[in-house]
């Protein structure tokens, strides 16, 4: 789930967008509070308008530091010098707590604040640092479902809605298990909650102009009272969970301390929530499963998208991460990689990390000052203040990325694997909140890779360059097709 999405529409659509000099007073005092206003017409006066040359243009102005006033709140933009601070800083800066002022989950669900709190270190511990108990699985339920989806050759136009069909089957296998991952309409479910979610959050919150926060007011009104993607989807998921959750229970009072506990995330959820009678209350374990599932399949089938465009994009890179994956084809000795095989995919790694270098937003990650700050650039911001993070700037700077940080090196990453995390690599995020489920999502997506490009000749629809979509300060994968032609030689 893309996690600002709800801000779509602000560079878009808002005709009240200003842009604040950030005045130089003294190097102790720099502060939103005694800066001029800069009226900028540039986001509506343009039929088409350009959300990245106005950031770069903000910048370029007034220094890597400036604030916009949008939908009622002024908002500061930070870039690779003060970010970090925003990230390290947890005691100034929240993510969570500016997060869920546009997507509320809890509320949504009428579940207390932090009610879902331990599901990251649930996913990070028994998902991301058991990643050999899933290897396996994970490779027969992506095989499955490219076939089914591909099979001997497809054009997929556009290939995202297929390539979340394909990544949800071993989602579904290793959050639910592999039965469940079986069933079409909650693999259905799987693919599709999240996107399926995305117009309702793409709404503008202009009534934010009103008062502060009636927008969250309002979304949360409408999905408790209205029928919604959101609703039809977790019915989806409880009535298939119930008979599973019924034989775990049963098999769990029976066996005692002789049960054999299922390898996945249900398990461990059940575990976390079950009473001393063996009972689980099942809206309970039904909203903590839509919760990790809307983290999880819309990200990684976009990530997934993205890196076959740009395979297809740059034919002159296709030969050499051909190679390395024709090699560990000859080195398999079962029916099955392991890890560890996977991560000696070094240079698919690389490629995969570069692809997400370049196709992240232009902006992201926005925090809530939990109290009056000042930068180490002497920049003052209030308590409450919104900040958020210049991804692209971050992302495209010549000092940490190396030369020429504007073009595609496949190459450039090699060493320095795609979950890691950097204070100039924000793509899984940083510090305290960087994603939990990243070491799976990054295996699951080079794994899709490869069993990709040794199964297929890829190329777009007449060969066509895919370039992300940009829709406000982010970016989406693009719709250009995507030709699927079965290999003949392997």
């Amino acid at each position: 789930m893309d996690p600002q999405y709800i801000n779509l529409r602000i560079y878009t659509e808002n005709p009240c967008v200003f842009c604040q000099d950030n005045f130089f007073v003294s190097p102790k005092v720099k502060t939103d509070e005694t800066l001029s206003m800069f009226f900028s017409p540039l986001f509506f006066l343009k039929k088409k308008r350009n959300t990245e040359k106005f950031l770069a243009k903000c910048a370029e102005e007034y220094g890597e530091t400036f604030s916009l006033y949008i939908f009622g709140k002024i908002e500061t933009f930070v870039g690779s010098r003060l970010s970090p601070e925003v990230f390290k800083n947890d005691k100034d800066f929240n993510f969570d707590i500016a997060f869920k002022e546009k997507f509320p989950m809890e509320a949504f669900m009428d579940r207390a604040d932090k009610y879902f709190a331990p599901l990251p270190r649930i996913i990070f511990t028994y998902l991301s640092q058991q990643l050999p108990s899933y290897t396996e699985r994970v490779q027969r339920t992506l095989t499955k479902a490219i076939n089914e989806q591909i099979g001997d050759g497809a054009v997929l136009q556009p290939p995202l809605k297929t390539f979340q069909l394909i990544i949800a089957r071993p989602i579904a296998a290793s959050l639910l298990g592999e039965e469940l991952s079986e069933d079409k309409e909650l693999v259905h479910t799987v693919a599709y909650a999240s996107s399926d979610f995305i117009p309702f959050l793409s709404i503008p919150p202009f009534l934010d102009f009103i008062y502060p926060l009636l927008h969250q007011k309002f979304m949360i009104l409408l999905f408790k009272v209205f029928t919604n993607p959101f609703k039809v989807h977790r019915e989806v998921i409880k009535r298939k969970l119930t008979p599973v959750l019924e034989k775990r229970l049963n098999d769990m009072k029976r066996d005692g301390e002789s049960y054999v506990p299922p390898v996945d995330i249900l398990q461990k959820l059940i575990e976390l929530i079950i009473e001393d009678d063996y009972k689980v209350d099942i809206d309970i374990l039904t909203d903590y499963v839509i919760t990790a599932i809307f983290a999880a399949t819309h990200t990684t089938s976009t990530f997934l998208t993205n890196s076959t465009h740009k395979f297809a994009n740059h034919p002159e890179i296709q030969k050499e991460l051909l190679e390395e994956q024709e090699r560990l084809l000859k080195n398999k000795s079962g029916p099955y990689y392991t890890s560890e095989q996977i991560d000696s995919l070094v240079k698919l790694d690389s490629f995969f990390k570069e692809t997400l270098r370049m196709t992240t937003s232009i902006v992201f990650f926005e925090h809530k000052a939990l109290n009056p700050y000042t930068f180490s650039s002497g920049h003052q911001i209030p308590k409450g203040r919104h900040v958020t993070t210049r991804l692209q700037e971050v992302h495209r700077e010549e000092e940490s990325q190396g030369e020429n940080p504007n073009e595609f090196n496949f190459l450039r990453h090699v060493g320095a694997p795609a979950p890691r995390v950097e204070k100039n690599f924000l793509a899984f995020s940083f510090g305290k909140h960087a994603c939990p489920g990243r070491y799976f999502a990054t295996s699951e997506i080079k794994t899709a890779l490869h069993f990709l490009l040794l199964n297929y000749n890829i190329k777009t629809v007449n060969d066509e360059i895919a370039i992300p979509q940009i829709k406000g300060p982010y970016r989406f994968s693009s719709d250009v097709g995507l030709v699927f032609e079965k290999r003949k030689d392997i």
